[in-house]
């Protein structure tokens, strides 16, 4: 009687083609940015302080936008002003200190008005985006 020992039989290897890549779409729809989320209120303070109108669709990309646009715009974005949010004077100046110590401040400039703005808007201010 004979007995194989271990590994004296080898699995046959059968070679395989590569894998395909898988199937990339084109994007119909373009990407939704800082700009398309913010609210009515947001929009006509940014007119007030800078003069920039910022409308639907608008495209930072496309035209000029001021720092203090962008800045609203990237606050909204990074959910750190939440969907419904009204910006205050207390934002504002809350936000202003923590550029300060960035040592980069693009909404510096724009603060005075834009406080001003918001605090004489008083009881006739409300957000009419809902």
């Amino acid at each position: 009687m004979t007995v194989s020992g271990l590994g004296t039989s080898y699995p046959t290897v059968v070679p395989h083609p590569p894998a395909a890549p898988p199937a990339r779409h084109e994007r119909a729809d373009r990407t939704r940015t800082g700009f398309d989320q913010l609210t009515e209120a947001d929009r006509n303070l940014i007119q007030h302080v800078t003069g920039q109108r910022i409308t639907a669709g608008f495209d930072p990309a496309k035209e000029p936008v001021t720092a203090f646009a962008a800045t609203l715009a990237a606050e909204r974005a990074a959910d750190r002003l939440s969907p419904g949010q009204e910006v205050t004077p207390v934002y504002l100046k809350d936000l202003d200190r923590r550029l300060q110590r960035t040592g980069r401040n693009p909404i510096g400039p724009y603060l005075d008005k834009a406080v001003s703005f918001l605090q004489g808007a008083g009881p006739n201010h409300f957000d009419v985006s809902a």
